[in-house]
């Protein structure tokens, strides 16, 4: 789990740069439509994957699902570091 609250504390750091929100205003649970992101914010969010984590997000990630929580990005973060 600490792994997952490292990378959770930076993506969400990043979003709430990204957006003006606080940090309490996002949930692991949210998904990330809800956020609003732009395509500027999701290129953000693949070169902070890269060079934070060393792990590759591509667009079709995102594409192909519409529906994911800001919690399951995080996740398969943690899961392409291992």
């Amino acid at each position: 789990m600490e792994k997952y609250q490292q990378v959770y504390d930076t993506v969400t750091e990043m979003i709430c740069d990204a957006k003006d929100l606080e940090m309490s205003d996002l949930a692991p649970e949210m998904p990330l439509h809800q956020l609003k992101l732009d395509s500027l914010d999701y290129v953000e969010l693949m070169v902070l994957a890269k060079r934070e984590f060393g792990a590759t997000l591509t667009a079709e990630m995102f594409i192909d699902k519409p529906n994911m929580t800001l919690g399951e990005l995080c996740q398969s973060l943690v899961d392409a570091q291992q």
